[in-house]
């Protein structure tokens, strides 16, 4: 059985720099394009309590849910699949996701922006407190992230960017890979 390559396009980074909405708004560009596609929201995959599973590594059941969900997919045939989430340690990230995913080709898109955007975007969204958690929490994750990105990871400031003209760089950034 000849196993198809998988395009995989992750998009990653802390709360606020606007990956969900870039990956949304990519997908519109693909169906657009009447390119087929499919997306998943990584967040989602282990929204559980308690988490870490217990007996299971912390990226288990993301890894799990991820093969259960891209087995139907590939058997419809898809063979481009758009990935979002925070992955803060994209050296780790990746093995579970072509683990999930075999064949996968990973493309890493990680969008940034400055203090103030991120500050803005999300007291834009949250309610307080939570807004302060939040904003904490990104903060937390861009010091993760500062350490280092792997080598081919494609980094674009969103700070003085509308989500069209961020998707539009993922998309020839991935497209043309």
């Amino acid at each position: 059985m000849l196993v198809c390559p998988v395009d995989v396009l992750v998009i990653c980074g802390p709360t606020g720099v606007g990956k969900s909405s870039t990956a949304y708004e990519v997908a519109h560009l693909l169906a657009a394009a009447n390119l087929p596609h499919a997306m998943t929201d990584c967040d989602e995959l282990d929204r559980v309590h308690p988490w870490p599973q217990p007996g299971l590594a912390a990226s288990g059941l993301s890894r799990r849910n991820l093969a259960a969900v891209w087995s139907n997919l590939a058997a419809l045939g898809h063979v481009r699949l758009l990935l979002t989430g925070v992955f803060a340690v994209l050296s780790d990230d990746p093995a579970w996701i072509t683990l999930a995913v075999p064949n996968a080709n990973l493309t890493v898109i990680r969008p940034t922006a400055d203090l103030p955007t991120l500050d803005s975007r999300i007291y834009g969204r949250e309610i307080a407190p939570g807004a302060d958690a939040q904003l904490g929490r990104a903060l937390t994750q861009l010091g993760v992230i500062a350490r280092g990105d792997p080598p081919g990871t494609v980094v674009i400031d969103t700070t003085n960017q509308t989500v069209s003209q961020t998707a539009a760089q993922t998309l020839e950034v991935w497209l043309n890979r």
